[in-house]
């Protein structure tokens, strides 16, 4: 087995409908009309990534590998290079300082408004509430830090306010 173990596998027939890319080859078909956003596709580039990137092999010998052209080999590794940049900026959360002075903002402009009432409006022991939003520690004795955006735009909404004015949401 080469590459400290791992094998390098020749490609199995699809089970789909085979659909050619623009520029394929007839081993390279998939189902997704050449967007690569089929399983197959996410599939072979995530490991022509792999094979380039972590094993260190050539471009030419994951392609012959992978029953590829060269030139398919590197459009695969660029796209897996491209969302995994685009995921590492990425946000599906808040943190929970900024939804705090949002909270803060609103309970200063509305006195008669209490955590206590979010709590209420958003079905939550007030105790909960205060741990999501870090206004009390956890049970392990630290602060939350985040919150999900799902759960941001909820507490904005509670407090009749639009989830575009929370940062992040």
């Amino acid at each position: 087995m080469p590459l400290g173990g791992h094998a390098i596998h020749t490609p199995r027939p699809s089970r789909h409908r085979p659909v050619e890319h623009a520029d394929a080859t007839p081993s390279e078909q998939c189902t997704c009309d050449g967007r690569g956003t089929c399983r197959s596709c996410s599939q072979r580039r995530v490991r022509a990534w792999r094979l380039v990137q972590a094993y260190g092999i050539g471009y030419a010998e994951a392609a012959k590998s992978m029953g590829l052209s060269v030139a398919g080999v590197r459009l695969m590794i660029a796209q897996e290079r491209d969302r995994r940049e685009l995921k590492a900026f990425k946000r599906d959360w808040v943190e929970t300082a900024a939804v705090r002075a949002f909270v803060e903002r609103e309970l200063d402009r509305d006195p008669t408004v209490t955590r206590s009432a979010l709590a209420h409006w958003l079905d939550m022991n007030q105790i909960d509430f205060d741990r999501q939003l870090g206004y009390t520690p956890k049970r392990d004795g630290r602060l939350q830090q985040r919150i999900g955006i799902p759960a941001a735009s909820r507490v904005a909404i509670a407090l009749g306010r639009a989830p575009r004015e929370l940062d992040g949401c």
